[in-house]
């Protein structure tokens, strides 16, 4: 009768414990996002030009090519993708940081159980070093850092760019 009542109890607590198991769902739309998503800066302020009562033509297109080219210089930049492609060569950085940054160190790719990983947890594969301007840094006591697609930190290191906390492909 005791054995009876131990395989009763074994049996039931196996049925209660496999009946809560829930198992994800899979999902086998896996998209590579290459393109930087950066809220605008917390300190922007906003300049005005004065207005001129009568441009030639000539005048118009000038500016309009200056603030297109204000507008490229303040939005951060990818540097080397995860795949390890360098997308941002040394010329479009400033001269201090292209300087210091050796892109035959730099451009290394996730390994494969590191692409994978990221896949499967956040679903892209982020970029491994990104250029920041000041107006787009935050400040804390261990250093500089960016936050890049609301998830991913990057933090500043001697070289002036910003490399990917690793706790994300780790």
């Amino acid at each position: 009768m005791k054995q009876f009542f131990l395989f009763l109890l074994v049996s039931i607590t196996l049925l209660i414990s496999c009946g809560r198991k829930s198992v994800p769902q899979k999902t086998n739309n896996t998209t590579v996002h290459s393109g930087p998503v950066v809220k605008s800066p917390e300190n922007s302020k906003v300049f005005t030009e004065p207005a001129l009562i009568k441009k030639s033509k000539s005048e118009k297109e000038e500016t309009t090519v200056t603030k297109i080219e204000k507008k490229e210089a303040l939005l951060p930049m990818i540097v080397i993708d995860g795949m390890g492609n360098v997308i941002t060569p040394k010329e479009k950085l400033p001269e201090e940081i292209a300087a210091k940054a050796d892109y035959r160190v730099l451009s290394r790719a996730f390994t494969p159980n590191q692409r994978t990983n990221l896949i499967y947890r956040y679903k892209i594969v982020p970029p491994r070093i990104l250029y920041v301007p000041e107006n787009y840094i935050k400040t804390t006591a261990r250093g500089k850092y960016v936050v890049y697609r609301k998830k991913f930190w990057y933090w500043q290191k001697e070289d002036g760019l910003f490399y990917l906390d690793e706790t994300y492909y780790n």
